[in-house]
């Protein structure tokens, strides 16, 4: 019988399948001594068979103090820090017993079964003991829990003998995570190699406001931060002419400076060796490898005695604590940080006053559904990380992860002085184990969980404790498997929410691809599911359920005793190891895989194009029995792609600066490093537009289903009935594409790819987590484009951006704690004028009063007679005009007066204003700006010219995309006060609307696109550079 020894009568042996030691019962296990077998089944009787249940697995490991060594010490200047006082506060909780999610209710469909009666699920057969279910959150069970903290050994020294309970760990990938997580939940500040002095200042922050001393230091400092990205020789030579001006100025140099900013903010960089391939670092388990443990490669320089042990490279984390306590050294940013305090109270009390409501937008992860975890003093934040290359010509890879915090406001927490580098990790190539690099920054941030970090209010002169709460991790999809754990965007359990969405497979592929509908004659083992119900799955799906089902389904792959089994665990559950964000406390996380948001960057603005342009093109690929000729949707081929091309490109002169970098004509740069920000302008910008009348109508119908639902989840605010109309629209999309594209065959199961499945989520994920805008990728991107833009010394880029990365900590540190280091940001240019609520008046101006044309006059003589101050019938209107206002968005509307003075090639032109008229959104042309004096105030008004009302066939054909009207020029001159004007909008002149008309409505007729994630602008502190125009 299998499993059990048989004798050979030959030779007195046996063959033994124990588990230690032979391979276990489903190997062919080894011929050895009867006594040799029999010890081994003592040794098999005294070992837990099971692991039961991963946290119980993990507090089994803890006791026997797992270390996580590294070598290297925290690099910076040692100074004496001032003991701070400390306060014996209680944390308070915020609790609700709403524990559904928070959105309004979605459409229903008929309640389908998503998997089959005879195709049990893999949890659905015997399984080991499973660990027990964890209470709700916020429950009364989960309020009376208490921190039990493991033993903390060091983190350096010698690695000690490895635990018992590893040895039945069989695949090697699953036990390295393992025990980093084991690592993680063993941190301590005392383990993490930190510096005395850095240890001192996280538990004894200082409790006075900084202040430089001594009039050269200041000079010194202001010095090094206005040279900015120069050289240190330039530093040298603006510090040699002041003391050539006087000698007696005790300006410091470079070095000193720099040891002076380091002091000041305690920011400091630590230093950990890694594989000069970038396979892994030695961190953690790795910690006392000499060799990499994937390519072999030598940790240390050769050319050096066996005891010299000088590393080839090293990559920097930089430690959070310090970073956090300068944010709250000044009153100013003590209260920006009590954001999160504000607006929480505001939702509760909405909750309170409506008995559970929602009806206020969603604006933020505070909006989400709460579950009483975050405390009052806790800091809230966002892990981001993403890989970049850092030169186009050659393989560069770098990859950077940042920290944002979630405390300050939206309109604040953008800015590049408040997004905090965690860690820079440098190639060519791409990390091999992703978890050994992110792990000291991890490691930083588990100790800081579990023994609170001191900070000192400097609004209230409070010294509190704190606990970071890991909100979200966030990344691209390359990315998001290599720190989740899953399988990536080609198992059979794809989600990254890790919904039950199984996947099909063509015959003989190993690729699944997330396909609903069965295709027609279709027989897979394994995927011969029927339908899948969208809006059922949708329905039955919650984080909490996904949680229990993940760690079910973990337990199995770590049981896993062979490469065989775990392939087919693998496949069956859609994990392949534990996740590092595994080792963090549970009441500090908001659960795994629950903490890994969707991407509102990477999916709509890059995955879902590179899907359907392709399509539409003829470019995607075709199995030999299916037929390019039968693609009815193979519209933008030969001259028609090219003249769209040229449609594209033609809309630049009409996009206002505002809306940064404009689409370049896709015929002709689509394969040439075409930008996230530039499909995004195209796609669901312009395209709704320009490709009316060239998509077949089913086609062109389903696209702007996509381009809607995607709109409104970009918004930085999304009502609830915004958020139902996003369901309904992106659950069409999902569903449209199989039927028209697909079409139930087998040999276009690779049309659907998991950039069709995921969007219908991102409503529920609203819902829960606040906007996608909040915890995108675009604020990494923007930070990985400003810190390549620092690097100087390109022989050692990933050295260089270290430094820069570090100096950016430093300084960020530096002028949180001294507001008046940095100069105002955008200050006004000479000229201007504040009119309040934001709205500013630029130049150019008139000198002196001038005339206007007849149709300006008459409407300013309306206005005044509207206004009650009627003027003289003689009198004959003349004003000083004004070219351009700067609104709170920061966008900057220009007027025609100007921009008619420039051909139309060298514009990007922001005189299209929507505005606020009569209780209703309309669209104008700006004339000029003027300050007019209305009887005896001032008066900041806007002459335009108006545009009519949109063709309505068209904007309900297209979902609401597709907006295009009339200009009605000086039929329609009217006076509007300027902060009437919200935004500077593209109104391009439409080519298209006369394929379909030509009575004389396709004369001076326009459509319309708005810039998508306008506040985005806003929040991240990019706005139009002011200055001065003749």
């Amino acid at each position: 019988m299998s499993g059990l020894p048989t004798v050979e009568p030959n030779d007195g042996k046996v063959v033994c399948n124990c588990r230690k030691k032979c391979g276990g019962p489903d190997s062919e296990g080894k011929r050895v001594a009867f006594s040799t077998r029999s010890l081994h089944r003592r040794q098999d009787a005294e070992i837990d068979t099971d692991i039961s249940g991963f946290a119980n697995f993990l507090a089994s490991v803890a006791p026997t103090g797992l270390q996580s060594s590294s070598r290297e010490n925290a690099l910076g200047t040692k100074r004496k820090i001032p003991p701070a006082s400390r306060e014996n506060g209680q944390r308070r909780r915020l609790h609700s017993d709403d524990q559904g999610q928070d959105m309004p209710p979605l459409p229903e469909s008929p309640s389908l079964s998503v998997f089959p009666p005879d195709e049990p699920e893999i949890l659905q057969g015997p399984a080991p003991r499973v660990p027990e279910v964890d209470p709700d959150p916020g429950s009364l069970e989960d309020q009376s829990r208490t921190d039990r903290r493991p033993p903390t050994p060091p983190i350096q020294g010698p690695t000690p003998p490895e635990p018992a309970s590893f040895e039945h760990i069989k695949i090697e990938d699953i036990k390295i995570s393992l025990k980093f997580i084991a690592a993680l939940q063993n941190a301590t500040l005392e383990n993490a190699g930190l510096d005395p002095d850095l240890l001192h200042q996280i538990r004894n922050p200082a409790t006075n406001i900084l202040t430089v001393e001594g009039p050269d230091d200041r000079l010194s400092i202001d010095i090094f931060l206005a040279i900015g990205n120069a050289s240190e020789a330039s530093y040298a030579a603006v510090r040699d002419a002041i003391l050539r001006r006087n000698p007696e100025y005790k300006v410091l140099t470079y070095y000193k400076v720099k040891r002076l900013v380091s002091d000041l903010t305690g920011v400091v960089a630590l230093e950990y060796d890694m594989c000069i391939d970038s396979c892994a670092g030695f961190t953690g388990p790795f910690s006392q490898c000499d060799n990499c443990p994937y390519c072999g490669k030598s940790r240390y320089e050769p050319d050096h005695p066996p005891e010299v042990k000088i590393p080839r490279r090293q990559f920097s984390t930089f430690p959070l604590a310090p970073q956090l306590q300068a944010l709250w050294r000044t009153p100013e940013g003590a209260n920006s940080l009590k954001y999160r305090q504000r607006c929480t109270a505001k939702i509760m009390e909405e909750l309170a006053r409506n008995n559970g409501i929602r009806t206020s937008p969603y604006v933020d992860f505070f909006d989400g559904s709460q579950d009483g975890r975050i405390s009052v003093d806790d800091m809230v934040l966002v892990f981001s990380i993403d890989g970049a290359q850092l030169y186009r010509n050659k393989v560069s890879e770098c990859w950077i992860y940042i920290w944002i915090i979630l405390d300050h406001a939206p309109g604040v927490r953008y800015k590049k002085k408040y997004v905090l580098p965690g860690g820079i990790i440098g190639g060519p190539g791409k990390p091999r184990n992703p978890d050994s690099y992110v792990f000291p920054g991890f490691h930083h941030i588990a100790a800081l969980q579990k023994e609170g970090l001191r900070l000192w209010d400097a609004a209230l002169d409070r010294v509190f404790t704190s606990r970071p709460f890991i909100a979200l991790g966030t990344a691209d999809g390359p990315g998001m498997a290599s720190i989740n754990g899953c399988v990536g965007h080609h198992g059979k359990l794809a989600c990254r929410l890790y919904c039950k969405m199984p996947g099909r497979r063509k015959p003989q592929g190993t690729h699944y691809y997330p396909a609903r509908f069965i295709p027609d004659d279709y027989n897979q083992e394994g995927c011969n599911h029927p339908d899948v119900d969208l809006n059922e799955l949708l329905r039955t799906f919650t984080s909490a359920e996904a949680t229990k089902r993940y760690k079910e389904n973990l337990q199995i792959v770590i049981n896993s005793r062979n490469k065989t089994q775990y392939e087919k665990h693998r496949l069956e559950t859609g994990i392949s190891k534990p996740t590092i964000f595994s080792g963090f406390p549970e009441k500090h996380i908001l659960g795994v895989p629950g903490c890994f948001g969707l991407d509102i960057m990477h999916l709509p603005c890059l995955n879902i194009p590179d899907l359907f342009i392709p399509l539409w093109r003829g470019l995607f690929e075709c199995d030999k029995t299916d037929n390019k000729a039968s693609w009815t949707w193979m519209v933008l081929t030969g001259t028609v792609w090219k003249e769209h091309g040229k449609m594209v490109s033609n809309t630049t002169p009409y996009i206002p600066g505002s809306f940064d970098r404009p689409p370049r004509n896709p015929a002709e740069k689509i394969s040439s490093g075409y930008k996230a920000w530039e499909f995004l302008l195209y796609f669901y910008g312009l395209g709704p537009a320009l490709l009316r009348g060239i998509l077949p109508d089913p086609y062109y119908r389903h696209y702007c289903k996509g381009v809607r639902g995607h709109r409104i989840l970009m918004q930085e605010e999304i009502t609830p009935a915004e958020l139902r109309e996003a369901n309904e629209m992106l659950t069409q999309f999902s569903d449209e594409f199989e039927a028209i594209y697909c079409q139930r065959r087998t040999d276009r199961l690779h049309f659907v790819r998991p950039s069709i499945h995921t969007p219908s989520h991102m409503p529920y994920e609203t819902a829960r987590v606040g906007p996608g805008i909040i915890y995108s990728q675009w604020a990494l991107e923007r930070t990985i484009g400003n810190l390549g833009e620092e690097i100087k010394q390109h022989s050692d880029p990933y050295a260089n951006l270290s430094q820069r990365a570090l100096r950016r900590c430093q300084v960020n540190a530096l002028k949180a704690m001294i507001p008046d280091l940095e100069p105002p940001e955008n200050p006004l240019p000479r000229g201007s004028l504040e009119l309040g609520d934001g709205y500013v008046l630029l130049t150019a101006t008139d000198n002196v009063s001038r005339e206007v044309n007849e149709f300006e006059g008459a409407a300013i003589r309306t206005y005044l007679v509207g206004a009650g101050h009627p003027p003289a019938a003689t009198w004959k209107p003349a004003v000083i005009r004004w070219s351009r206002v700067r609104l709170p968005n920061g966008q900057v509307a220009r007027s025609a007066w100007k921009e008619k003075l420039k051909p139309i090639e060298k514009l990007r032109c922001a005189r299209s204003v929507k505005i606020q008229c009569e209780g209703r959104t309309r669209f104008a042309e700006v004339h000029f700006y003027l300050n007019f004096r209305v009887g005896q105030e001032q008066k900041p008004l806007a002459v335009v010219s108006m545009y009519g009302e949109h063709h309505q066939q068209f904007y309900e054909e297209s979902s609401k995309t597709y907006v295009t009207m009339q200009h009605l020029g000086n039929s329609d001159v009217r006076v509007i006060d300027i902060k009437s004007i919200q935004s500077a909008v593209m109104l391009a002149p439409d080519e298209q609307y006369a394929t379909s008309f030509k009575d004389g409505s396709e004369l001076d007729r326009f459509f319309l696109m708005e810039k998508p994630g306008l506040k985005l602008m806003e929040m991240t502190g990019v706005g139009e550079n002011l200055v001065p125009e003749a």
